[in-house]
């Protein structure tokens, strides 16, 4: 929720400014006279600020809405990213709406309260400060209109490269990875080692320990052949490595340790908050030594990556151990069976439980078994006797007999079927991208029948999460379009703002690109959220068109577009400017849990300042197209039919677009448009 509420600072804003700035457009243009202003009588401020809050009424709703129903597909992704996003939806949303509220009624009223003359200084003052701007975008604008198509041709050149690059440049992963301050580091002896050696071992990785200036605490869990040392190190912001820094300078001393002990095995693993960090590959089948020696062959085969760290087999091999195995023919030949032998051994051996000894305040289980000098050796176990119904004693080794084995260690199941883990650290490679590399080279590894082998549930999430997020992703488009058609009441005009979109989508790629980040949910999530952003320019420019023709039905698309872009450059500079400072800050951020916002925040920046410099040209070039293609349809088309059943043409039919643009003044109207 606190990082909702940082991300939407930078948008709440956004309507304040528009509806400033129409009042103060509006106060600049008192002496025009307008045949629908019905509050004459009203003071001036009251005035200018009553007509220019309500001016920008649908704009600013319309660009409330469509951020707002951005965060409806989240109920379609997947639990993690709902538990992680749900939060940040709900605080930016809430604070839009809130802001819409004030922009509507607090900043005209606060507006009204100020003297006249404060109000003509501010316009003035504004229409003089940005007049050599206005004029530059003026000049580039009558350019882009001329060459229209070649604009859009280009443009759309630009994002078919952009969606070649995500598509084949950009590495995947499913989300970022937070700084822990924390990590453990395994110490493994082979099995049976005595207790003393795992201590000695640990004593020597202490010793490494000590001699890094960024840890903070050393703690340790020894055990006789697998010890935990446990790292903490000092906050962030009081060292200058990462901990995977840290950890690949501790590597090389820690293997000297390696050397000195036989046979051991140290590895570092960092504490997982979303379990990204490690490429895990599961063995499946039924025999331990055949899961084994597939998952040494694939062990070897990883090795070979080069990047990857601490490549481990997460199984270990088991203890000696003695096996009673059942003659089942002899056993059956005197009336007991493999199960009847079993736990009659259990109960003389291990014990059963015969009665509950109850006290005051507790009860005692009473087991009942063997006396130990009864069942310590071999030759004792051999001459336990089992009772037959006919009261006959029979010894064990008269129906099995004892055969030396190693038994497994632990017995993993997954899904009903017993398994071996292989997994490594992913070391300096996104998640997606150590994964494709694992796959090239075990992909063509033999197994035997009844064996496989697939990628832990962190592969599957990374790939349910690029299924889920572009299908919430299209929806929000869907919705947006549903909001647009809804207020605008067209169904053509949506299709022209939504164009934005895709100038969007190739600023946030490009955005990924020049700072080397992945795809992953963040990234997403960003583009989610862009969808509903940047649509606003294109708003505030489609409204600002539409409330021009309805004023002056006489003026043409052509200079009603000019004039609308011009009008609309200060408050779509200024409303990006809001957005992309207010994300800035977590986009640049080094916190230990930047890796989970700084994608979302680069999307955001790169995809809303690359499609707000674009749309400025695009927008105005796709409406004058958009005029171009209606304009054709009725002369080729429509004009013939009408003709061909005697009926008139309307004679103003072709006038909707002309071939050059005209200039306009610097306050935004258009000059030579009747």
């Amino acid at each position: 929720t606190l990082g909702g509420l940082a991300l939407g600072i930078g948008l709440l804003e956004d309507n304040a400014i528009v509806v400033l700035d129409s009042i103060v457009k509006r106060s600049a243009a008192t002496n025009e006279p307008d045949p629908t202003d019905s509050s004459r009588a009203l003071p001036f401020s009251h005035r200018v600020a009553a007509t220019g809050a309500q001016e920008v009424l649908l704009a600013i709703t319309a660009a409330t809405l469509t951020t707002v129903v951005v965060f409806l597909p989240i109920v379609f992704v997947n639990k993690e990213v709902r538990l992680l996003y749900s939060g940040q939806a709900l605080t930016i949303n809430y604070a839009l709406l809130t802001s819409l509220f004030v922009a509507v009624s607090f900043v005209p009223l606060l507006v009204s309260r100020l003297p006249s003359s404060v109000l003509a200084s501010l316009a003035v003052s504004a229409r003089h400060q940005f007049r050599r701007v206005r004029r530059g975008y003026q000049t580039a604008l009558k350019a882009a209109l001329r060459f229209r198509w070649m604009v859009v041709f280009v443009v759309a050149l630009i994002f078919s490269i952009a969606v070649w690059a995500y598509g084949n440049v950009l590495e995947r992963e499913f989300i970022g990875s937070s700084e822990q301050e924390d990590f453990t580091v395994f110490v493994e002896l082979p099995t049976g080692a005595k207790l003393e050696i795992s201590d000695q071992a640990v004593a020597k990785v202490e010793e490494v320990l000590g001699t890094v200036p960024e840890v903070d605490t050393v703690s340790a869990w020894v055990k006789p052949w697998s010890s935990k040392v446990f790292v903490k190190l000092v906050p962030l912001n009081a060292r200058q490595r990462s901990t995977r820094e840290v950890v690949d300078a501790i590597r090389p001393k820690v293997e000297e340790v390696e050397r000195e002990f036989r046979e051991a095995f140290i590895y570092f693993e960092e504490r997982q908050e979303v379990e990204t960090n490690e490429v895990i590959l599961e063995i499946y089948g039924f025999d331990y030594e055949v899961l084994n020696q597939l998952a040494v062959e694939m062990l070897k085969r990883m090795q070979t990556v080069p990047g990857l760290t601490d490549l481990k087999l997460r199984w270990r091999r088991g203890r000696p151990e003695w096996q009673v195995q059942v003659d089942k023919q002899k056993a059956a030949a005197i009336g007991l069976t493999v199960e009847e032998i079993a736990n009659s051994l259990h109960a003389k051996m291990q014990g059963l439980r015969a009665t509950l000894y109850h006290t005051e305040a507790k009860e005692v289980e009473v087991i009942t078994r063997l006396e130990e000098e009864d069942r310590a050796t071999l030759d004792q176990l051999r001459r336990i006797t089992f009772t037959l119904p006919t009261q006959q004693l029979v010894k064990l080794e008269q129906v099995a007999n004892l055969v030396p084995a190693v038994g497994p260690s632990k017995i993993w199941r997954k899904n009903k079927q017993r398994m071996i883990q292989v997994s490594a650290n992913r070391g300096r490679y996104p998640f997606g991208t150590a994964a494709a590399k694992t796959y090239e080279v075990i992909r063509d590894m033999p197994f035997p029948k009844d064996y496989f082998w697939r990628f832990g549930e962190n592969y599957t999430k990374m790939l349910r999460n690029e299924r889920e997020l572009p299908f919430a992703l299209g929806l929000t488009l869907i919705l947006v379009y549903l909001v647009l058609a809804s207020l605008f009441e067209s169904y053509s005009q949506p299709f022209i703002i939504m164009g934005t979109v895709p100038l969007a989508a190739t600023g946030a790629v490009a955005a990924l690109l020049a700072t080397h980040q992945p795809v992953n949910v963040g990234a997403l999530m960003g583009m989610i959220l862009l969808a509903g952003i940047v649509v606003n320019n294109a708003i505030l420019m489609m409204d600002e068109v539409n409330r021009l023709r309805r004023k002056r039905h006489s003026i043409r698309l052509d200079g009603a577009v000019v004039a609308s872009a011009l009008s609309r450059l200060r408050p779509i500079l200024m409303t990006t400017a809001t957005t992309v400072l207010g994300f800035l800050p977590m986009a640049v951020s080094r916190t230990e849990e930047s890796g989970l916002w700084t994608p979302l925040a680069t999307t955001v920046i790169g995809g809303l300042a690359f499609g707000t410099l674009l749309t400025l040209f695009v927008i105005p070039s796709l409406m004058l197209i958009q005029g171009d293609m209606i304009r054709f349809v009725r002369v080729r088309i429509i004009d013939p039919i009408r003709l061909r059943y005697g009926k008139t043409v309307s004679p103003g039919a072709h006038d909707t677009v002309s071939d050059t643009v005209p200039d306009t003044d610097p306050s935004g109207g258009a000059a030579g448009s009747n």
